[in-house]
């Protein structure tokens, strides 16, 4: 007998009160009985074991005692005895730590879309052959996995589960009311656990930081108020990064904490992408804040959230254990504090086979560490309970969780435009309404809500991030749609309504211009007037002529003005208010632009441009004639395009969609037309050029008044297969910094690399911005010399080295540096550096090393020299300047984790730094010898604004990339999976986006940092035009110029105003109340103080939770309320205005939805969220398809459901001609929130062989008509599903500027009774509305049996419309659940 192997182990068995420490020890030998035990000095056996030994071999498990502290280290003795034999062996063995559990959350990680469409990952993915080649064995829909799930909890008492998404939740909450009961009952008894907050997994870096808030209104308000869960953590497990604001936004909102797999390092995480889960910097538990100061305690899954599905991977139980045991092992080294969360779950997956098998048989043998089924309210509850416990401080964590996929930033770039564009005009049309409803008006509950949960919608991450198929595309396209075409109506119709109550008397027409920011400002604006005159000239409220532009003109046979388009520059257009202007007679219409011969130079007061017409037209100049800087570096060039080679996949991970995968540097257009032309309001240059299949103009405008540089291009023809499109402003700012706006701030932000070959160097770094990105320091080390001269150094993104015992002052000085743009990452002296790319997602600038006695610091001091140390010693702070540059150390695959890679600040007395910090600059000594920085900042900013282009990077060398358009070939790209696949009209798929585009971004600069130069303010001002509209003449009591709501000062934002409170969000009923809701933001990191006032005065106002709930009051001084903010702080305020309005008005929007009646399974429609009114009330019939019976008779069920509100009402059974009804209950219903009612239902149908429909019908309080249908199959089924046979003419469509064309839609029923639905046209942004209006979005149909019709869609092109655009259109056609796509057909611009 001899013993092969003595194991320590961190297992313990006993009791709680008396556990054994567990050593495996392995023996081998002829057959024999022996005892083992373990002995030492200060370790004893309590009970010995006994074994049979066996040549083959055994392992034991020994539980030992020992009377030593935990992390200890013991030589031991093992004894194994015999009959007439002992043997023993020496081992070294650490005294164990008890306490641990592993926390066991079962879940199923849902998409609503990505490859597979809405209908098919709700309800019916087995049922869609396409759709499952990708479908694994333990994967299903939604109805069947929450079914699952619910079932698993019935059989089995341990099992404990989460659910999240309202994608799914609503659907199955009303299609399902029988599994209400049971959903309550687990709520309550703690067995289910509501998580997430939000209406599901937001890629909030895509977003505007209005539709993150939108999103947890909507999450909350539907898990609270209407299934009775209490949503405490935002469960964000797959979403590609996270915007900065987020955790301070959710903690607004009252959520406590977040868990989620994707951030601080590349997209798998650390331990994925290089073996090491050691490598993270911090603990997977930390507190998470923003820029604001609040934040969530956050638990990271450092093994993915896939993590304990290994699991379900085993054959056996005790294989299921092991397997556990090895992912206990893996993030225990990470944990916090003596908790481990074990995410058991993957994408749509069943309940887990063996967790609570685990959790019964593992703690049946081991007392230590305990695997439990949990929640995660369980396990944040045990990591702050351990925590308080043992004394161990939470750290904290301001960094920078981006990027994670960079190709979510262009990929399928038009998703990332129309979101903007349909949140600018949302947020527009929600503010003006809000003006509305001060005077008297109804405030458009209906409309706006229905707009922003199609945003939130569009917002999860496998939908604006690019990364859906195309037939996911085209139906997201739609939702996008609606949104911007209800806020531009909700916008259009609260104008009407202000300009009714305006004083809008005099000659001509009346021209209403709308400001929708918070402060009063100048800006250029345009409006198409009727005027009926010969000529037309422009004047200002007090009859003064303002300068203006004809962009078209249509003039009627007799010569008189049909309709003129004209361009102004409307001048101190008050806050949230309004001023009329005048279109007036006159012998002609303003110039437009004419072309002057000169060279192609442009200016007006703020700059100087320069175009290079060798070089595709780009600018080669950009001078700030306010200081007389050059922008541009020598040879260097703005707005230059230049298309890069992409690998279709990438070369490690795949994922097309997801990653930037260029092959190298890319190539620019070669020589370019450009023409100069001038106009009363400024001048502009417009360059023509080719690059491959790509026909460029670019406009570059210098308008008289406005301070930035706008560029327009648009890019028509193909960009071709595997390509990439960016825009490149090579600037010279020595010394500064990449800085983005993110939610409610701004951001240092790394530098990058978008020339790599991403086959040799993984990562670009590309990162999102929200408005605008840039060069600039959002923070400065001021380094002063024995003379006092000063020198700046610019930081953006921080690695803070915590002393050796880290307290408050730590949060004190991350918290203030967030404020200020700096993103932390706080590591501790002795743990892995932060700063090298084959594991993080970003690189820091500078590291923070706080205390002298710091071992980091001695480190450091040791590479630099005792001179560095003395300074410190003799200052309390030094600067340690890296051995190299940024441009000579930035490179790719960088690794700067050496104590001289980057410059090392190092300070003795942190709060004094902190409040330095306050301020945005640290004063730091340099005596004299002592290098400095190489790389002084300018005290100079400049950015790009975009308008729905957020991928960017800035090289080590200045240049800032903004990416244009893509066009991957990688999966999912071309999946189809409803019927025939279709493409765009030259047969690519529709990600490659093979028609026309026009992107809109500008450059802003100035003195300063971006603070100083004003660019949140810029950048809004660029985002939110002016809204302009003829009205008519009438005499309101309101003066010609008014401001309605205003703030100062106006460097505080405004970020929405509206009614108060989001009752459709929780199914209530939106009572009538005067209260408004105005949200503010401090985007400087300074303290501020706000005054809000409103047209009327404030009578009392509240600070309220971003939920508008909970809140304490505000005082208000002369009818204004005020408000401290502090520094990057969110203010949701409520204000009672000081004037009742009593409205004459009704509704000027309509409310209901266009297609009626209703279909309550709009899932299956591929439609996005629930129709207008959220569905408080809905009726289903079950099951949807049935046989007729032999008797001839058919029984279904029909259920009606409701959910935040009483529902009242009486079921309309709808049959064909010759059916009827047999048995049937009353069809009245009466039901308290939450109730449902099920009535079942026999039929006698007719003998005809066919397809028959059959309908319950209910009415809900927005007067709609809601419906669903039984589908009877009488006879043997037909060839074929569908109800509808679609036809549309494929010939390509031209249209003049000023003309219209029609697309004619074909439809013929297959069916033997009445169908009824909806024509949907599906075309790209920048078809929706403005130059071309390809349309109505949606329109209804009905069929009678063997009935046949035409539904027609209109293309109309404006007067401006620019010849040479191109684009495409289809048709969707939805009805009864069922859908069918048409080819598409090309639409194209001539003259």
């Amino acid at each position: 007998m001899r013993i092969t192997a003595v194991r320590g182990t961190d297992l313990f068995v006993g009791s709680a009160a008396a556990a054994r420490q567990v050593v495996r020890v392995a023996l081998s030998g002829p057959p024999a009985v022996a005892r083992i035990r373990v002995e030492g000095k200060r370790v004893f056996t309590p009970e010995p074991v006994i074994a049979d030994v066996r040549p083959d071999g055994v392992t034991v498990e020994v539980g030992v005692v020992f009377q030593a502290p935990e992390g200890s280290t013991h030589r031991v003795t093992v004894v194994a005895e015999s009959a007439g034999q002992r043997v023993t062996a020496e081992a070294d063995l650490v005294v164990a730590e008890t306490g641990w559990t592993m926390w066991m959350v079962s879940h199923f990680h849902y998409d609503p879309v990505w490859w597979n469409t809405q209908a098919g990952f709700t309800d019916t993915w087995l049922d869609l052959p396409l759709a499952q080649e990708k479908r694994m064995n333990f994967q299903r829909s939604a109805f069947d996995l929450v079914r699952a799930h619910l079932e698993a909890a019935r059989d089995d008492e341990d099992y404990r589960f989460v659910l999240a998404e309202v994608d799914y939740l609503k659907p199955h909450w009303d299609t399902f009311p029988g599994d209400r009961h049971d959903l309550r009952r687990f709520l309550r008894d703690g067995r289910i656990e509501l998580v997430g907050g939000n209406y599901n997994e937001a890629n909030t870096n895509l977003t505007h930081p209005e539709s993150t808030i939108r999103n947890a209104v909507y999450g909350v308000g539907y898990q609270r108020d209407v299934l009775g869960g209490d949503p405490r953590s935002a469960w964000m497990l797959d979403v590609f990064g996270h915007d900065p604001a987020y955790p301070g936004l959710m903690a607004d909102a009252g959520l406590e904490s977040s868990a989620w797999a994707r951030g601080p390092w590349h997209h798998v995480g650390a331990k994925r992408h290089t073996g090491d889960i050691g490598r993270m910097q911090f603990p997977s538990e930390f507190e998470w804040i923003s820029p604001s100061g609040r934040g969530l305690l956050t638990a990271y899954m450092a093994d993915h959230y896939v993590a304990g599905w290994g699991i379900e991977r085993q054959d056996t139980l005790e294989e299921a254990m092991e397997e556990a045991y090895r992912q206990f092992s893996t993030l225990r080294q990470v944990a916090a504090t003596r908790n481990v969360l074990l995410p058991v779950g993957h994408d749509h997956n069943i309940p887990s086979r063996f967790c609570t098998e685990i959790h019964r048989a593992w703690n049946a043998r081991y007392v230590w560490p305990r695997f439990v089924v949990g929640l995660p309210r369980d396990f944040f509850a045990a990591v702050r309970a351990d925590a308080a416990a043992r004394g161990t401080a939470i750290s904290v964590q301001t960094r920078d969780m981006n990027p994670v996929y960079t190709g979510k930033d262009v990929s399928y770039i038009d998703t990332k435009q129309a979101q903007r564009a349909a949140e600018v005009v949302v947020l527009d049309g929600e503010r003006a309404a809000t003006l509305a409803t001060l005077l008297g008006a109804r405030y458009p509950h209906e409309a706006l809500d229905k707009a922003w949960r199609q945003l939130v919608y569009g917002a999860h991450h496998d939908a604006i991030t690019g990364t859906e198929s195309d037939q996911v595309y085209l139906d997201l396209l739609t939702g996008w749609r609606e949104a911007a075409e209800r806020g531009g109506e909700v916008l259009d119709g609260a104008i009407a309504e202000l300009a009714r109550h305006a004083d809008t008397s005099g000659e001509g027409v009346a021209v209403f211009v709308l400001n929708t920011l918070s402060w009063t400002r100048d800006a250029i604006t345009s409006v198409t007037v009727t005027p009926g005159t010969t000529g037309a000239r422009v004047v200002d409220p007090g009859g003064r002529p303002v300068p203006a532009v004809t962009d078209a003109v249509v003039r009627h046979p007799d010569g008189s003005l049909a309709e003129l388009t004209l361009t102004f520059l409307a001048t101190a257009v008050p806050a949230l208010g309004y001023r009329v202007y005048r279109v007036l007679d006159a012998d002609t219409v303003p110039p437009g632009w004419t072309v002057r011969p000169s060279p192609p130079s442009i200016e007006n007061d703020v700059f100087a441009v320069e175009a290079d017409p060798a070089r595709g037209g780009a600018l080669k100049r950009v001078r700030d004639r306010r200081t007389g800087r050059e922008l541009l570096r020598d040879g260097g060039l703005a707005a230059g395009l230049v298309v890069q080679d992409e690998h279709a996949e990438h070369p490690v991970w795949g994922e097309g969609p997801w990653h930037l995968l260029p092959k190298g540097p890319g190539r620019g257009p070669g020589a370019a037309e450009v023409v100069v032309e001038t106009s009363p309001l400024g001048e502009r240059l417009v360059a023509t050029a080719s690059l491959d299949e790509l026909r460029i103009t670019q406009r570059t405008t210098l308008w008289r008044g406005v301070s930035r540089v706008d560029v327009r291009t648009h890019v028509d023809g193909s960009v071709g297969q595997d390509r990439l499109l960016r825009a490149r402003f090579d600037f010279d700012l020595p010394g500064a910094l990449p800085v983005a706006e993110v939610g409610f701030g701004a951001i240092g932000r790394s530098f990058g690399f978008p020339d790599v070959d991403a086959a040799e160097h993984l990562w670009t770094l590309d990162s999102p911005a929200h408005t605008w990105a840039g060069l600039s320091a959002t923070a400065r080390v001021a380094l002063v010399r024995d003379d006092g001269t000063r020198t700046a150094h610019a930081i953006g993104v921080a690695e803070v080295v915590e002393p050796l015992e880290p307290g408050p002052e730590v949060r004190a000085l991350v918290a203030v540096m967030a404020a200020k743009g700096v993103t932390a990452t706080c590591t501790r002296p002795g743990g892995p550096r932060y700063g090298a790319l084959d594991a993080d997602s970003n690189l820091p600038d500078v590291r923070i090393v706080l205390g002298g006695d710091n071992p980091f610091a001695a480190e450091v001091f040791a590479a630099a020299g005792p001179a560095y140390r003395d300074a410190f010693e003799r200052h309390g702070r030094v600067f340690v300047p890296a051995t190299r540059t940024r441009r000579e150390a930035w490179v790719p695959d960088a690794d700067l984790r050496g104590p001289r890679d980057l410059p090392v600040l190092v300070v003795a007395d942190v709060t004094a730094a902190t409040d330095e910090l306050r301020a945005g600059v640290l004063d730091v000594r340099v005596p004299d010898g002592l290098d400095g920085t190489a790389e002084p900042a300018d005290s100079y900013s400049v950015a790009v604004v975009n308008h729905g282009t957020p991928g960017f990077v800035v090289d080590p060398g200045g240049t800032l990339h903004l990416s244009l358009l893509r066009s991957c070939s990688g999966w999912p790209s071309g999946v189809w999976i409803d019927g025939e696949r279709r493409t765009a009209p030259d047969g690519s798929s529709f990600a490659w986006q093979h028609w026309t585009h026009t992107f809109d971004f500008a450059v802003v600069a100035g003195e300063g940092d971006w603070r100083d130069a004003g660019f949140p303010r810029g950048a809004q001002e660029a985002a939110h035009p002016l809204r302009t509209r003829q009205v008519p003449a009438g005499g309101g009591t309101l003066p010609s110029t008014l401001s309605l709501i205003a703030v100062e000062p106006a460097e505080v934002v405004l970020t929405a105003a509206k009614a108060a409170g989001n009752p459709l969000a929780s199914g209530a009923v939106a009572a009538p109340s005067d209260a408004l809701t105005v949200r503010l933001y401090e985007p400087a990191g300074t303290p501020a103080t706000a005054f809000v006032s409103l047209h009327g005065g404030v009578r009392s106002a509240w600070r309220t939770d971003l939920l508008e709930e909970r809140g304490e009051p505000l005082p208000v001084d002369d009818g204004r309320a005020r408000v401290d903010l502090g520094a990057a702080d969110v203010a949701t305020l409520r204000l009672e205005p000081g004037v009742r309005a009593r409205g004459l008005a009704g509704e000027f929007v309509p409310a209901a939805e266009p297609v009626q009646p209703v279909h309550t399974r709009y899932w299956l429609h591929n439609e996005g969220p629930a129709p207008v009114g959220n569905l408080p009330v809905s009726v289903h019939v079950t099951p949807p398809r049935l046989k007729l019976g032999e008797d001839g008779r058919a029984r279904f069920d029909v259920t009606v459901g409701c959910s935040g509100r009483r529902a009242r009402g009486r079921v309309e059974l709808d049959l064909p001609p010759g059916w009827r009804v047999e048995r049937v209950p009353d069809l009245g219903y009466d039901l308290e929130p939450g109730e449902h009612a099920r009535m079942a239902v026999e039929v006698r149908g007719t003998a005809a062989s066919g397809r028959y429909l059959l309908a319950a019908r209910i009415a809900d309080d927005h007067g709609q008509v809601l419906e669903d249908t039984a589908e009877i199959l009488v006879g043997a089924p037909p060839v074929g599903d569908d109800l509808v046979d679609v036809t549309l003419a494929t010939e390509a469509i031209a249209v003049e500027p000023g003309g219209s064309a029609e697309l004619v839609v074909s439809l013929a029923n297959r069916a033997q009774s009445e169908i009824r639905g909806g024509v949907a046209v599906i075309s790209p942004f920048g078809t929706w509305a403005g130059e071309v209006t390809i349309g109505p979005r949606v329109q209804p149909f009905r069929l009678a049996a063997a009935g046949r019709t035409t539904v027609p869609v209109t293309i109309r092109a404006a007067a401006t419309a620019r010849p040479g655009a191109h684009w495409w259109a289809l048709v969707r056609v939805t009805a009864h659940g069922r859908l069918t796509y048409t080819p598409a057909v090309e639409v194209r611009i001539t003259g």
